[in-house]
């Protein structure tokens, strides 16, 4: 096995464009390159010096390469360095393995989390040796200090050391799982076709749109405000008007327009903020710094971003691309080059509503993209054998439906919009242990305020008729509890929990395995036995204590279940021909040459059910489109 990473240095910043635009990037070069060949000691190569003769040698024979974030050194070696590329079975990234062991992402913070000595760990000095050599100076100039440079090789050996020694301390990927990885790698270099043309329309008509706005909001505030963007200087002027805000959030903006209270003047100010505020230009902007030289962006998704082993979206997020609020969004587009003239939209609202349209087919190619419906629900449905709401999806029932009339004793074909809105609410609020404030929270999101007493009824209503989901939680809580007590392994119905070392393990049906690190039971602050592990914070991404209990290991189980049949989907997908080039949770998009397969064929696929998951309703819909859509 080949151990190896390398440092670089360029004018474009990776955090702003990703590894490949960066590697693609002509100011970009290696500075230098650490390695090592199974246990011996790390070795420094710099351009200029004969490439080692070994190193290609193992690479021809088959042997793997392994790296801290190997995409990185992927597009490095491929692009930079122009080599032979190493074929995707070959690479292993012991950044993957951390997160199957659902440890940080960082490599420091891996070594210090797993408890590596001073010695072993990562240079404390990395991040001010790769602001002075990997990028320019201030002035612009490149810093070629001898000193610093033979630090910056001595880190780079030390960085391949640390990686070899975390990987030691952590379980291999199975077979299935590594064949998924090598495809997550696969996609990453693919990339996704982006319409640069239509981009930079798009970025033109977003700042002469704000020219204009801003213009007016001089108008209206006598010259006070060139702009909406500074919240102090907002509230200012709104004083000035005798008008008071307390928040500046879309919400609180909302809220003043819709208030009889607030002058007619403030209201327009506000009304622009709410256009300058869409988070569109943010997105084109972003298309517009990530795209490579092919016309394609490259690394949009991270293997094992979250603990459960899904996917996390990367540089233009496609999973956050909003919504279209235009019904014709081809229309649109075709008429950015004249600035949306003689169509009665808001520029910024269409432009907003043509993001995802930004996303299209290859030259010759079509869009296919399809999605399980209702994926959550039915794998829960599936784990805690509710045969009722299994039936229903079998049936081709509607689930929210199927949720009210359990609750309200009513047969389905009565259930009235209101009831089925509060079936919604309580599916999605309510499945994996939710009470009371889920439900009011989840409801306002939607628009809807339900007080207190009506939603402990519901709550109660929801529980009563999905016994069976309410059973899975204390049966869950009890085993992963109990596993804890006894050492020993503790079954479900879905799977086992075993305590192994410092982990609380769960089995999964399709043999992969969860891991909560250093799980214990401690008190909490009501008395209670508290089931505790170490994560990683969703929000602050720190690494923290965290609580869990029945519902959310529910929760846990029933993601990754429905993550492994997506990737297991995506597998069958290249295998019968149709390049996957995106997925998004329960969407999966391949770029298919015209002519090739179909829609039916490709849900058909998708849905084939795993030998693990005899019993599972499955179901998928889909489109075939020149524009990603949806």
């Amino acid at each position: 096995m080949i151990s190896f990473d390398f440092e670089t240095y360029s004018r474009c910043d990776i955090r702003t464009v990703g590894a490949y635009a960066y590697a693609d990037h002509p100011s970009t070069e290696v500075v230098c390159m650490g390695y090592a060949f199974d246990d011996e000691d790390p070795q420094i190569w710099i351009p200029g010096q004969p490439f080692p003769s070994e190193f290609l040698d193992r690479v021809k024979r088959g042997e793997d390469v392994v790296a801290w974030n190997s995409y990185f050194e992927m597009v490095v070696w491929n692009l930079v360095l122009k080599k032979d590329p190493i074929p995707f079975n070959q690479w292993n990234d012991t950044m993957a393995l951390a997160g199957a062991h659902a440890l940080p992402l960082a490599l420091a913070k891996c070594g210090e989390v797993l408890g590596l000595s001073e010695e072993e760990a990562k240079n404390k000095r990395g991040k001010l040796l790769i602001q002075r050599l990997s990028k320019p100076q201030r002035d612009g100039t490149r810093n070629t200090d001898p000193f610093l440079l033979e630090e910056f090789y001595d880190y780079c050996k030390q960085d391949v050391a640390v990686e070899r020694t975390i990987r030691k301390k952590l379980r291999n990927l199975t077979t299935s799982e590594q064949q998924i990885f090598k495809h997550d790698q696969q996609l990453n270099w693919r990339g996704l076709k982006l319409d640069t043309d239509s981009i930079d329309h798009a970025l033109r008509i977003y700042q002469e749109t704000e020219n204009k706005l801003n213009e007016e909001v001089k108008r209206i505030t006598d010259g006070e405000l060139d702009s909406t963007s500074s919240r102090a200087k907002a509230f200012a002027w709104m004083a000035t008007q005798d008008y008071q805000m307390e928040s500046y959030t879309a919400a609180a903006v909302q809220e003043a327009i819709d208030s009889p209270a607030c002058p007619k003047i403030v209201k327009e100010f506000l009304k622009i903020r709410q256009q300058l505020s869409q988070t569109s230009n943010k997105k084109y902007h972003k298309m517009k710094d990530t795209v490579a030289r092919d016309g394609r962006v490259h690394g949009l998704v991270q293997y094992h971003g979250a603990s459960t082993g899904r996917w996390a979206g990367r540089l233009i997020q496609p999973q956050n691309l909003p919504r279209p609020k235009h019904k014709n969004v081809d229309e649109l587009i075709d008429s950015m080059p004249e600035n949306f003239e003689g169509l009665d939209v808001q520029p910024l609202d269409a432009l907003t509503s043509c993001l995802r349209g930004m996303i299209v087919a290859s030259p010759g190619n079509r869009l296919i993209c399809a999605d399980f419906s209702s994926i959550e629900a039915r794998v829960l449905a599936w784990m805690a054998d509710h045969g009722r709401v299994v039936m229903s999806f079998v049936d081709g029932k509607d689930i929210y439906r199927t949720t009210a009339a359990e609750m309200y004793s009513t047969p389905y074909s009565e259930i009235t919009d209101e009831q089925r809105f509060l079936g919604r609410v309580g599916t999605l609020a309510l499945e994996y242990q939710g009470g009371v404030r889920a439900f009011t929270k989840m409801a306002e999101a939607y628009g809807a305020f339900i007080d207190q007493e009506l939603a402990l009824r519901i709550r109660d209503y929801w529980r009563e008729a999905n016994k069976p989901i309410v059973n899975l939680w204390a049966e869950f809580e009890r085993s992963a509890k109990r596993s804890l007590w006894t050492d020993g392994l503790e079954k479900t119905k879905v799977g086992p929990f075993k305590v192994h070392k410092s982990e609380l393990l769960f089995r999964l049906p399709s043999d992969r395995v969860l891991v909560w690190q250093n799980p214990r039971l401690e008190i909490n602050e009501k008395g209670w036995e508290q089931l505790r592990y170490d994560g990683t914070d969703p929000r602050t991404r720190k690494w923290t204590t965290r609580d869990t209990y029945g519902g959310d290991l529910v929760q846990s189980v029933t993601q990754a279940i429905a993550r492994d049949l997506l990737a297991e989907a995506v597998l069958r997908l290249e295998e019968a021909g149709y390049p996957v080039v995106m997925h998004i949770h329960d969407e999966i998009i391949a770029d298919v040459p015209k002519g090739f397969g179909s829609l039916k064929e490709f849900i058909k696929i998708m849905c084939e059910l795993p030998t693990w998951a005899k019993g599972l309703p499955m179901q998928a819909d889909g489109f075939e489109t020149q524009r990603y859509k949806k």
